[in-house]
């Protein structure tokens, strides 16, 4: 009997397709979400309770506690086994003028449509994307390819932060040749607004001109329901051995929330992409169904 618990409206969506929804090569929303939750049960008999945010977990007794999206209602849901799979969500960083009108972030398919119904509203031709990891550059690539004209900022001195420096120098070489220019070495300091809308991003060098703002800075593990667990975690992500185990025997661990480890190094290691938790999740049900596989990392 599988009970999945989950605070959005969506679930199993392709995050990585969210700037291609934005530049329209995936043109329709439906071609985000892999599954429905109607779908799913239907195609596994899982349970899935959409609008359902776990706050609480009691490993003595082996509970987790939920309150209802809509409702403040609390219910407690026992458990055998116990599986996190509560992924990430964007770093917020705290700076003046985030709330600001067009400004986002981009994790949901909400946040895709909104996006994309902001730039075919009209009147955006200037874009800052903070952020030049996958999905920020990704995102800049799909606003140009809508005729907006972006420009990439990160306080590292490349983009792609852990690439070597001879492959960053490629990549944004190939940027400038498609119009996108980077800086690259700059702090943000905050978002400034008129007309109710943001106009410019403030940063340690000079201000940048944008009608509209995408912040990409980064993402960070969903775990902090689980403060006071003793559940052990490193840099917020839950530790979990070669049979995707937590520190709990019965309670397992994947995607964006978890650790894995390196294959070659064998040392642990955040690997917060769709590929990993695929594969984590699939030997993790096979284990907590009796067998014995390890992820080889």
């Amino acid at each position: 009997e599988v009970t999945i618990l989950t605070k959005g409206k969506d679930i199993s969506y392709a995050g990585c397709g969210l700037p291609y929804y934005v530049g329209k090569v995936i043109p329709d929303r439906s071609g985000l979400v892999v599954n429905t939750p109607e779908k799913f049960q239907d195609l596994t008999g899982a349970q899935v309770c959409t609008g359902m945010e776990v706050t609480k977990v009691n490993r003595a007794e082996k509970t987790v506690e939920a309150v209802c999206t809509d409702t403040g209602e609390t219910s407690v849901w026992p458990y055998d086994k116990l599986v996190i799979a509560s992924g990430a969500s964007p770093i917020r960083p705290d700076l003046p003028g985030l709330d600001l009108p067009q400004v986002f972030f981009m994790r949901t398919p909400d946040d895709a449509v909104a996006l994309r119904d902001a730039v075919e509203a009209g009147g955006i031709k200037k874009a800052v994307v903070v952020g030049g990891g996958f999905i920020g550059l990704e995102i800049a690539e799909n606003l140009a390819k809508d005729g907006v004209k972006p420009i990439v900022l990160d306080m590292a001195p490349h983009v792609l932060p852990g690439f070597d420096e001879e492959f960053a120098n490629y990549i944004e070489g190939k940027l400038a040749d498609a119009g996108i220019p980077v800086a690259t070495g700059v702090r943000v300091t905050g978002l400034e607004g008129e007309d109710g809308a943001v106009r410019r991003v403030l940063t340690d060098r000079r201000a940048y001109k944008a009608e509209l703002v995408v912040l990409s800075a980064g993402i960070r593990p969903n775990t902090a329901f689980l403060a006071g667990t003793g559940l052990e975690m490193e840099k917020g992500a839950l530790c979990t051995d070669a049979y995707g185990r937590t520190n709990d025997p019965d309670i397992y661990a994947a995607g964006d929330c978890a650790m894995v480890h390196n294959v070659v190094t064998g040392e642990p290691a955040w690997s917060p992409m769709g590929s990993t938790a695929n594969i984590s999740g699939r030997i993790m049900a096979q284990n907590i169904m009796g067998q014995e596989r390890k992820y080889r990392g």
